[in-house]
């Protein structure tokens, strides 16, 4: 994500990855959310510079000159930028927690304040902990990382040809040089992800391209994968694995990889909001989270006071509260660099272009090694990362996405820039704060005026609209419901439920089957004139009902 001006800009640069490159599926024709995201990233860079005026919802922790500074910073940007709900912030040093506080409403509509112990959804931020329950899998001997994929995947029979030389690590560090854009999108987004499909997806669909094998490319699948073959090798859910390896030895009580456990405990969870153009607001996100597309690569709601215990345990070498819980072998293994990254993520450079461990990012900032990993979704930033030699480290969970991510990193940096003893860093996050609110403003305006031009077509449809409705599949992506509500056409895809406004051609659609990026969808015709299938994302959807 973008900053403000030039040497500011690429400080402040956000991990859009977490939620575009999550995006298995090419989104076509008109404006969408990607490209809007670089514009809003640029204007969000801005924004998080400045504080608020909010309830912050504290633990006992001492107050300092750091933390009165901080506060009030984050007051200011807050109050810059409203579109904010809620921030979830913890921050360590020397093994204690500095700073732990959460500001704003985690329940916009229902008015309920966020807290310390309030679960918020942290998306690619998940990869830390599962590569971490890997790496106690591979120490114990059940699935071993420097094994080839193939030894765990008995009984399926790749379409594709898997070499030997692909190994269960490269799964985990973004090497393997596979690809398979719908069993990723079923996984996060729609949801139609049952055992049965999704290994029929993974032989049938997956492709592996030689040249790219050992060459980093971001992506969710290889820890898709590694959840299926879990599964089928132990007979055990990731989920359950988290929970016994991870969550339950850290005393992470306020931390799931479900859904409906953490609403059948009443536990307080964060809603998730973003900008929406047709109001020119911020309303809650239209894709929501539920145990059917939480996947091994984001799927984890956890809270800031639990955060602050991962954070601890990294930073300390696996001990916690004077008990080594995880070995400091592990420890290390998933700390050590494997492979090259290609790309700068968040505020965080790199030593050159960045270094990538078993779910970790690893990068510099002001000189220093910063060991981090963010994630988003729509609805949801997150920004996990802390300096091993300076032993300081920061968590920040917002339930925002347009503005959030850059938000998120600008409150973390600001957090390394006090306790570094940054010179002039105030007149510098002033300054960004007020060239981000700027842009952003600009941003919101864009999107609106785009809504304003689209309003104006008229429907290209050639029928009626109850001639469209009807059940379309595709075996890779899924079933596409359409019906009529309220005179549109109405999509529904697993999870994710969309309004279809006019196209510009015959017989097409405008959809956002991914909140805010347009994309088209164009009915076809039999030789008898009868609506027989539709095309989406160049894939070919069968009318069966």
């Amino acid at each position: 994500m973008q900053p403000r001006a030039a040497a500011l800009r690429s400080r402040f640069k956000t991990a859009l990855g977490n939620t575009i490159l999550c995006n298995p599926i090419r989104h076509a024709g008109g404006p969408n959310l990607l490209k809007m995201k670089h514009l809003i990233i640029l204007t969000l860079v801005a924004i998080l510079l400045n504080p608020v005026t909010l309830f912050a919802q504290a633990t006992k922790v001492p107050d300092t000159a750091f933390s009165t500074d901080y506060d009030a910073y984050i007051r200011r940007v807050m109050k810059r930028v409203p579109e904010i709900p809620s921030v979830a912030i913890v921050v360590i040093k020397d093994d204690q927690p500095i700073f732990l506080r959460a500001y704003g409403l985690a329940d916009k509509e229902a008015g309920v304040k966020a807290d310390t112990d309030t679960l918020y959804y942290i998306a690619s931020s998940t990869k830390s902990f599962m590569a971490m329950a890997a790496a106690l899998l591979d120490k114990e001997g059940k699935i071993k990382l420097d094994d080839p994929m193939t030894k765990y995947a008995a009984g399926l029979t790749f379409k594709a040809s898997i070499p030997d030389k692909l190994k269960v690590r490269d799964l985990l560090i973004h090497t393997s040089g596979l690809r398979n854009g719908p069993l990723t999108f079923r996984m996060a987004y729609s949801g139609e992800a049952d055992e049965k499909d999704m290994m029929r997806i993974l032989a049938d669909v997956t492709t592996y391209d030689d040249a790219r094998y050992g060459k980093y490319a971001y992506d969710n699948l290889g820890y898709n994968i590694y959840g299926l073959l879990l599964q089928r090798t132990l007979n055990k859910k990731w989920q359950d694995l988290l929970q016994e390896k991870i969550f339950s030895p850290l005393g992470m009580r306020h931390t799931t990889a479900y859904v409906s456990k953490a609403r059948a405990r009443r536990m307080a969870i964060a809603e998730s909001y973003m900008f929406s153009a047709d109001t020119g607001t911020v309303t809650r996100s239209p894709l929501a989270k539920q145990d059917s597309n939480m996947q091994s690569a984001g799927g984890m709601m956890t809270s800031i006071s639990d955060v602050g215990r991962w954070l601890r345990l990294n930073m300390n070498g696996g001990k916690l509260d004077g008990k080594q819980v995880i070995p400091a072998d592990i420890m290390t293994s998933v700390h050590t660099a494997y492979t090259q990254t290609t790309r700068e993520q968040g505020p965080f450079k790199g030593n050159g272009a960045g270094e990538y461990g078993l779910g970790w990012q690893i990068g510099t900032y002001a000189g220093e090694k910063v060991i981090y990993h963010p994630g988003g979704f729509p609805g949801w930033s997150s920004h996990i990362s802390y300096m091993p030699d300076k032993k300081i480290g920061v968590a920040v969970m917002i339930n925002e996405s347009t503005a959030g991510g850059d938000v998120g990193n600008t409150l973390a940096t600001y957090v390394y820039d006090w306790l570094l003893g940054t010179a002039d860093r105030e007149a510098k996050y002033a300054f960004g704060l007020e060239a981000g609110a700027t842009n952003y403003g600009k941003m919101q305006q864009a999107q609106q005026a785009a809504v304003r031009d689209r309003a104006k077509r008229t429907s290209q449809l050639t029928r009626p609209l109850q001639d469209y409705v009807g059940r379309y599949r595709n075996e890779q992506l899924g079933n596409i419901q359409i019906t009529v509500q309220q005179n549109a056409l109405r999509l529904k895809l697993g999870n994710i439920e969309t309004v279809a406004t006019p196209f510009t051609q015959p017989d097409t659609i405008r959809v956002e089957i991914l909140p805010g990026q347009g994309e088209v969808i164009k009915f076809e015709f039999n030789a008898d004139g009868q609506i027989d299938s539709l095309s989406y994302s160049g894939m070919k959807f069968v009318r069966v009902k």
